[in-house]
């Protein structure tokens, strides 16, 4: 929850360039880390997110800029880049602010709808270009963390063999680079500001060239996590909406399936972006939030979700 602060809580050339803005009081913190910082002034209707100046950091906040200005090239609701400036240790980017609501852990079909909308107008947009594009979000990416040698003390060899099927599964449609599109990759709710009559996408640092399934199965990843009584009409509302009531075929089911599969996995990776001090800190939760992830990825059932008949033998 955002948490309004005064400037003196923040770094001195952070709260200095802030104050030059507007008044402390007019800002609202709504993520604070050693690495990225991120305000609000609801009253500017502006963000402002500050970055480490290390070259890692910068190289996604450049991604993110590119990815709103391609985005408003093909008129697709997200915040606009209002300014760019560097300061002594931190880069700032100003963005507009999308004001709305937030649902997570609480969506309705309503917003699922609407989701299955914006994603569609999404990957419509980009279609054409996708037969040009390289996938940069595929199995290989995601499942590497799990195949690293580095990281083979993390995971069972049950977990990566499981990881291998799908990858092997995933592998003559990822070869064949049909359906690619551009994806925002992380649309789980709490990326999604809700408007009366669209959604907006905010956060598009890691969005990028991938097969629509991909983000199908982040969706739907997602939705598995909202309160359990609501997860089958939020994913058969979206899927109805984005391929058009009656629409989805076998190879479309098959093709989320494996992509949701993936998304479990890749959770299982989540643990190894934390600092080395916390992954030894929360060992114990990280190892249950693994099998837990890997296990759930494994029981994924998109037919039997759905209530489609079981193929014949």
């Amino acid at each position: 929850m955002a948490k309004t602060v005064s400037l003196e809580s923040l770094p001195t050339e952070i709260g200095a360039a802030l104050y030059r803005i507007d008044k402390p009081e007019s800002f609202s913190v709504e993520a604070f880390r050693h690495e990225s910082i991120t305000v609000i002034n609801k009253r500017l209707s502006s963000v402002y997110k500050f970055v480490r100046r290390n070259k890692k950091l910068v190289l996604q906040l450049d991604k993110e800029i590119y990815n709103l200005n391609l985005l408003r090239k093909k008129k697709i609701a997200a915040p606009t880049v209002l300014k760019r400036q560097q300061l002594k240790q931190f880069d700032m980017v100003s963005y507009s602010y999308a004001s709305g609501k937030i649902v997570e852990g609480k969506a309705l079909p309503k917003h699922a709808k609407l989701l299955a909308e914006a994603h569609c107008k999404l990957h419509q947009a980009f279609a054409r270009d996708g037969k040009t594009k390289k996938a940069e979000w595929n199995s290989a990416r995601m499942l590497k963390p799990i195949f690293s040698k580095s990281h083979a003390q993390e995971y069972s060899p049950e977990l990566v063999k499981y990881a291998r099927s799908i990858a092997r599964a995933l592998k003559a449609h990822e070869l064949a680079r049909e359906d690619l599109t551009f994806v925002h990759s992380d649309s789980h709710f709490s990326n999604v500001v809700f408007q009366p009559k669209r959604p907006v996408l905010i956060d598009w640092a890691e969005a990028g060239w991938a097969s629509k399934y991909f983000e199908l199965g982040v969706v739907i990843h997602s939705m598995l996590y909202e309160k359990k009584a609501m997860q089958r009409d939020l994913i058969v509302t979206y899927l109805n909406e984005y391929f058009k009531a009656g629409k989805i075929s076998e190879r479309d089911v098959q093709l989320i399936e494996l992509h949701t599969k993936l998304r479990f996995l890749e959770a299982a990776t989540w643990h190894l972006m934390e600092s080395k001090e916390d992954q030894l800190l929360n060992k114990g939760r990280y190892a249950k939030f693994v099998e837990e992830s890997w296990r759930k990825g494994e029981r994924f059932d998109l037919e039997k979700l759905l209530g489609m008949p079981a193929p014949k033998k």
